[in-house]
């Protein structure tokens, strides 16, 4: 069967290490994995479909995206010569142009301004499908735009469905907050920094450590006054972190235990940092648990305000 579109689907968490165990001794390929809230949501190819349903558990179907209606259309009727023509140009369009937008946020009037500033940017229903060097460009502009007021976006297409996710800046902290410095939270070695106003106190590959100053305020003095100009904007760096995971040694199949140890210490990771790398150093079994060490470098904005002489601890 040819490999045409998407199903979008969801599975209770407590199946996911047994569901993670038989696609790979299927071969079926779970893309998109996410966890939220007690679920697991993910896409499989639709050819996939009917070895899934093979599995024990239940899985469950929310849409199919692709051409998987017009597939099982024409499954159930004799081809002419137009029926064939009219397939294979609908194939061809789906790889290269945009049949669906799905803007994942909670904020209505964001997601229809969005909508708009996605038109700008030449994204719309049956527009070419955009290279990765252009949705990098496109990600790069909405988070200048939408920086005061979403915490984390992302822009990634699946198939021919194009996708924008974010999730709702937090409130912002007292008003007396805007008057401290920018100080490092952790180490960490400078990669980029956004800043809109304040005194930069550092600059790119330069190693610091947790509490060193990274941006300062700045003063503008008149005659009659002299004023501070609150510090606004963001520091990332590449931070460098070792994390562990363990489980009772029950006798249980190596391989489920190393996915049910890595997704648990990738829960662990600060939800708006970026993996960089992911190195497994190693996995030790004891006659009472087995424990999975992860060295992880995450590109994380390092920045947290502070009063003056609060960031040498």
């Amino acid at each position: 069967m040819m490999k045409i579109g998407y199903d979008f689907c969801y599975i209770d968490a407590q199946y996911i290490y047994l569901l993670l165990r038989y696609a790979k001794n299927k071969k079926i390929k779970l893309l998109h994995l996410r966890l939220k809230d007690d679920m697991y949501t993910f896409y499989i190819p639709t050819y996939q479909r009917y070895t899934l349903r093979a599995f024990e558990q239940p899985v469950h179907y929310i849409k199919t995206i692709g051409l998987l209606k017009y597939v099982l259309f024409l499954s159930r009727q004799y081809l002419n010569i137009l029926g064939v023509v009219c397939f294979m140009a609908s194939v061809i369009a789906c790889s290269y142009f945009v049949f669906d937008i799905q803007i994942i946020g909670t904020m209505p009037q964001v997601n229809k301004q969005m909508m708009t500033d996605l038109k700008k940017e030449h994204v719309d229903i049956l527009s070419p499908l955009k290279s990765y060097e252009r949705l990098n460009e496109i990600l790069s502009n909405f988070k200048t735009i939408y920086k005061d007021k979403v915490e984390y976006i992302n822009i990634y297409q699946v198939g021919s469905v194009f996708h924008v996710e974010y999730t709702k800046r937090k409130q912002d902290k007292k008003e007396k907050d805007d008057y401290q410095n920018l100080y490092a939270k952790k180490d960490g070695m400078i990669e980029s920094f956004d800043v809109d106003s304040g005194l930069i106190k550092i600059k790119k590959n330069d190693y610091v450590k947790k509490g060193d100053l990274l941006v300062e305020n700045t003063l503008i003095s008149t005659q009659n006054e002299t004023k501070i100009i609150p510090v606004k904007g963001h520091v990332y760096a590449y931070t460098f972190n070792q994390y562990e995971a363990s489980v009772k040694n029950v006798n249980q199949d190596q391989g489920e235990v190393f996915y049910q140890l890595l997704l648990s210490i990738r829960a662990k990771l600060p939800t708006d940092a970026v993996i960089d790398k992911e190195n497994v150093l190693q996995m030790t079994k004891t006659r009472s648990k087995i424990t999975l060490k992860v060295h992880y470098t995450l590109l994380e904005d390092i920045a947290i305000k502070g009063e003056e002489n609060e960031g040498n601890h």
